[in-house]
């Protein structure tokens, strides 16, 4: 009956997903080789979208043809149905693909396929869509569709780089990246806009490169007026084109200044989640680096808890700590932290890059200034060269920073 949720059982498996993580860049004859595989349509980005252990309803406006990956066997199902999935009725993978009408995951449309993957008993959603048309679905949810096009543009380039350096690293895996601030959000068709497709399309097959290979292009909303060596945030990275640089472009962010009273419990009670036995704090310390807090010591009634500054961050939540630039004042059973920017402070800033782009500066100015001793090239290895006027405009302004998304 057309709108009444078909349930499909089909076989289990359980399924593992191996890690291969190649830690050396890859040689511009690799790249060459990616670039055929990824951008000649062969090769699609895998985004997990959900996890679910209850219900999801996949829809089209048109026929679904439903594939079980591990026999190959299929079967149609006429367009308009609602078909329900749950873990335990999803025995082996499934694709799922309409042509003419989007698929939607409980309501949500992407372009692309669809799989699900019973892991555990749980459902992984992942959609398998095309690396230009999985950035429709990021750049406006990383960053406002109203700000000038050229930060836009420097948010596309940084998002594709991104995806690209995790689809060449990460091989084996049952997904590349995650829809969520665990990698970069991506809300699907239903978040595209006309001005970031535009950023995206105009700026098709560029990445940032660093010797040939794509960086680890992380991005922040604020950093409040320096960023931030990346190795003092996460202690296993120490990547040279990461390193602390002055940007006096966010300062009308509205994300510039915050103020937390962490209280003395709340401090507690997040600690003993890792550390059951603590029932008093004696004392606290914070030493900062490059204006940031890189290390917290917490004396407590059963020895030293040592923490990373952003480990620290995290455990408190990134909402409420929004950065690491904070200074601390004792009261009386709370800690009054008083800070600037939004986010880990590492690479792109955001607000800055807006800032940029209302100074007349291009993308490739913007990218060039957060991300160190980089090229912005197209994927065919290609250095990709401004418009004389755009040089200019850079050269006459440097002679004289919605986003909220984290980790």
């Amino acid at each position: 009956m057309k709108g009444r949720a078909a349930r499909v059982t089909l076989c289990t498996s359980c399924l593992a997903a191996a890690l291969f993580v190649s830690s050396c860049a890859p040689s511009e004859r690799y790249l060459l080789r990616q670039r055929e595989e990824v951008f000649s349509g062969n090769r699609y980005v895998r985004v997990l979208v959900k996890k679910a252990r209850d219900e999801v309803v996949v829809s089209s406006g048109d026929k679904i043809k439903l594939t079980d990956m591990k026999d190959r066997s299929f079967k149609y199902f006429e367009g308009g149905r609602r078909i329900s999935f749950r873990a335990g009725s999803v025995r082996s993978p499934l694709e799922l693909e309409s042509w003419n009408s989007p698929l939607s995951v409980d309501g949500v449309p992407y372009r692309g396929t669809i799989e699900l993957h019973n892991v555990t008993g749980t459902l992984f959603v992942i959609n398998s869509v095309k690396l230009e048309e999985y950035l429709f679905g990021v750049v406006p949810s990383e960053m406002p569709s109203l700000w000038p096009l050229e930060a836009i543009k420097s948010q596309a380039v940084a998002a594709r780089t991104y995806a690209y350096y995790h689809i060449t690293k990460h091989k084996n895996l049952l997904y590349d990246l995650d829809a969520t601030t665990k990698s970069q959000v991506y809300g699907g068709m239903a978040a595209e806009v006309e001005s970031t497709n535009r950023a995206v399309t105009e700026t098709s097959g560029e990445i940032i490169a660093h010797r040939q290979g794509p960086i680890l292009s992380y991005f922040h909303s604020t950093c409040g007026g320096r960023t931030i060596d990346d190795r003092y945030v996460w202690t296993q990275n120490d990547l040279p084109y990461l390193g602390a640089v002055t940007c006096p472009y966010c300062a009308d962010s509205p994300k510039l200044n915050w103020e937390y009273r962490l209280r003395t419990a709340e401090l507690r009670g997040a600690l003993r989640k890792e550390h059951p036995g603590i029932r008093s704090i004696k004392q606290i310390s914070f030493k900062r680096l490059q204006g940031r807090v890189a290390s917290v010591v917490v004396r407590h009634n059963e020895g030293l808890a040592r923490l990373t500054g952003n480990q620290f961050r995290m455990m408190i939540s990134p909402m409420k700590i929004k950065s690491l630039a904070f200074e601390v004042k004792k009261e009386k059973g709370a800690l009054l932290l008083k800070g600037k920017g939004w986010g880990h402070g590492v690479g792109l800033c955001q607000y800055g890059a807006r800032g940029m782009a209302e100074r007349g500066m291009s993308h490739r100015d913007i990218l060039k200034h957060y991300y160190r001793d980089v090229d912005i090239i197209k994927i065919d290895g290609s250095r990709d060269r401004e418009p004389s006027g755009d040089r200019q405009v850079a050269r006459r302004t440097t002679k004289r920073g919605h986003p909220e998304h984290d980790e």
